[in-house]
């Protein structure tokens, strides 16, 4: 496994019977294993190029064995529409410091944020498995105005040109329904092909809309601006001032929380999942799919010289 040294914190001090001198250094270490990758349906899904790199995954295991090849090239794994997520193991546990412990590297840009949602959950039963284990969202400065119980379900179309259609229920009970429709140069399916199942439905967190508002058309959709804003902090391909450092968001375990919004108390987690959080149905660019390069965590090593 590789680790990147990311910021160097020297800390010297002599040895208490010897010459030795004592450096503490912080490095950036990538997570161990993606363990799961089911993106929604999405414009760069399957698709057979350079630039999204799929190369005909058709099982769960090829899909998290594409994402990590990916991550490990440091190129963009997409996430798809609302829903879409990757889930990934560290190494050892990861300790709460109060500092930032995690990071998410992505693809934003000043005028294109597309934000997802961060959660994280420990290994309660030891067996190196998220399976069964409690999730906890991280909490970001859009919380108080996201839908925490929203829910989407993708269905599969009958031909592989075709939009694929979906419906959703938010979190008061109402419905939407929309589709992902086909988007210039990406004729391939949306549809994951790893997917078996004929409906495909995730649950979740959806935060607002970020499109800048502006002139719209007849269905509402913003015609003279397409400007994906960021949120001020706690999101993935997320141009934030103030967690963002490069390509990467950085995170904190102290902001998880529990399913009533209470702080979660965290000592440590094992595991960490991102998760596409817009619905813009309004735009005329696709979903505004979460892309992920990075997913990794900080760690304090001290070495004797």
């Amino acid at each position: 496994m590789k680790k990147y040294a990311f910021l160097l914190l020297p800390l010297l001090a002599a040895a208490c019977n010897s010459d030795e001198q004592i450096t503490t250094t912080r490095i950036a270490e990538p997570v161990a294993r993606i363990v799961e990758y089911t993106p929604a349906p999405g414009q760069f899904i399957n698709e057979r190029n350079a630039l999204s790199g799929f190369a005909g995954e058709d099982t769960p295991q090829a899909a998290c064995a594409y994402a990590q090849r990916r991550l490990n090239e440091g190129a963009y794994v997409s996430l798809g529409g609302w829903g879409g997520y990757i889930v990934a193991a560290f190494a050892a546990p990861v300790p709460a410091t109060g500092d930032y412990e995690l990071y998410v590297a992505g693809n934003q840009m000043t005028t294109s944020s597309e934000p997802g949602v961060v959660y994280v959950a420990q290994d309660t039963d030891g067996d190196g498995s998220p399976a069964g284990e409690t999730w906890y969202e991280l909490k970001g400065s859009e919380f108080a105005a996201a839908d925490r119980n929203y829910r989407i379900t993708y269905r599969r179309p009958s031909a592989d040109g075709d939009p694929v259609a979906w419906t959703a229920v938010d979190g008061e009970g109402a419905t939407s329904a929309g589709e992902i429709g086909r988007i210039g140069e990406h004729t391939q399916a949306y549809y994951p092909a790893w997917v078996d199942a004929a409906e495909l439905t995730f649950r979740g967190t959806r935060l607002p809309n970020n499109i800048a508002e502006g002139e719209v058309d007849d269905q509402g959709r913003p015609v003279t601006a397409w400007i994906a804003q960021p949120f001020a902090w706690g999101y993935a391909d997320n141009y934030s001032s103030i967690d963002r450092q490069g390509a990467a968001n950085r995170f904190r375990i102290e902001d998880a929380v529990t399913a009533d919004g209470s702080p979660a108390n965290l000592t440590q987690i094992d595991f960490i999942r991102v998760q596409t959080g817009i619905n813009d149905w309004r735009t005329r660019i696709g979903e505004l799919s979460t892309e992920v390069c990075a997913i990794g965590c900080y760690r304090t090593v001290t070495t004797a010289e």
